[in-house]
């Protein structure tokens, strides 16, 4: 006998495999536990030998009843509801097989994207050492500076009547920027610089027009901030006394569709991680990352929720934010708009900063504009907020 003949036939169901296997399994010199894996291997299952034999049973008991009766319809029916629960059970395994592949393959990609960033760290050290030597004067003034980055969606290329934007123009907008977060905090003699990246800093892949628009793809873009973002943050350290940084995660560093991908899945949680290693000497630097799309944070007493806004509509995040949060926050402060917005709710203010790419396609195409910028915020120990720089870029 060869063994092919054990294997299933071209053409013959799995039912009619199931059968032929028990109904000459001694004529082939195979017992129930070579036939259980040989099913098991077919369906993509892992049942024992007594669910194969049961099933071969019932299929005796009802066989001569069966053909007596010539396949009447009551029959028919019983053995197609039995053939769709076991095409439903293969299925079911096979999703489940997917599931954990795609998870297994998504943590081998962030994990070598993290051994790429540990290398390219390290030769960033050597080729462009960041050092830390502050100039900053300890108790300045009682007064905290807040700079607010998001949208600026490196990697994708802008020309439109409207706007140009690409690498040169992205590293010109962040230069003026930084320049214009130091002299405006040196003006207000701030003391403590609170920097809130609130995410998109990538074009990412989720839509067919960013790829279309980008000319890097997602680790390169991914890399390239981060080290923008390192060499920003190294600046400001050696300007102000102490720099807290937080990052939140936007949803143009996802993975995919938002209904294929978990929260976690963004390549925007490898920033603050690149961070943490490439700013390791700076002791003036503390980096708070979001563990669910938000920051719950304080300006002096004031508490102070930063948020993307892909899950927060300026119109509804004072009434829902707070429902999760238990408390009523001073500000909710977030981007994804690309607009500046500033708006009083009762207790609770939203201001939403503009973007530094500026209008997109997008954004030309439904004629909704949107200016480069972002903001540098000044708050009072006693009164607050005090004002408001809108850095035009």
């Amino acid at each position: 006998m060869t063994t092919s003949i054990i294997h299933r036939q071209e053409n013959e169901s799995f039912m009619e495999y199931h059968i032929r296997l028990f109904d000459r399994k001694d004529e082939y010199g195979i017992d129930k536990f070579e036939i259980a894996a040989l099913l098991n291997k077919e369906f993509g299952s892992s049942y024992d030998e007594s669910k194969w034999r049961k099933d071969y049973a019932q299929y005796l008991k009802w066989k001569d009843f069966i053909i007596s009766n010539n396949l009447d319809d009551e029959i028919v029916r019983k053995h197609e509801e039995i053939k769709i629960d076991a095409e439903k059970e293969k299925i079911r395994n096979q999703d489940q097989k997917r599931e954990y592949k795609k998870m297994i393959r998504n943590q081998a990609r962030f994990e070598k994207l993290q051994d790429d960033i540990v290398i390219a760290v390290s030769q960033l050290e050597k080729k462009k050492p960041l050092t830390f030597s502050p100039s900053a004067e300890k108790g300045l003034s009682e007064k905290h500076g807040l700079a607010l980055f998001s949208d600026w969606h490196y990697g994708m290329e802008v020309n439109n009547t409207l706007n140009k934007f690409n690498k040169q123009v992205f590293n010109e907008r962040v230069a003026k920027l930084v320049n214009k977060i130091i002299e405006n905090g040196k003006r207000n003699k701030i003391s403590t610089l609170h920097v809130a990246n609130l995410g998109d800093m990538v074009s990412g892949i989720i839509h067919v027009s960013t790829r279309v628009q980008s000319n890097e793809d997602i680790i390169e873009q991914t890399k390239y901030v981060s080290e923008t973002l390192a060499e920003v943050l190294s600046k400001l350290a050696n300007e102000f006394e102490t720099i807290k940084y937080y990052n939140v995660i936007g949803n143009h560093g996802r993975t995919g569709h938002k209904s294929d991908v978990g929260l976690k899945e963004n390549f925007e949680y490898l920033i603050p991680w690149f961070l943490e290693a490439r700013l390791k000497d700076f002791n003036n630097i503390d980096i708070v990352t979001d563990q669910d799309g938000y920051i719950a944070a304080k300006i002096f007493d004031e508490d102070v929720i930063y948020v993307h806004g892909n899950f927060d509509r300026v119109d509804q995040c004072v009434t829902k934010l707070p429902q999760i949060l238990g408390f009523v926050p001073s500000y909710i402060i977030g981007g994804h708009i690309h607009h500046h917005y500033e708006k009083e709710h009762g207790k609770t203010t939203v201001i939403v900063n503009n973007s530094l790419i500026g209008a997109d396609d997008h954004s030309t195409q439904g004629r909704y504009g949107g200016k480069p910028g972002q903001k540098f915020i000044v708050f009072d120990e006693n009164d607050g907020l005090e004002c408001t720089y809108n850095i035009k870029l």
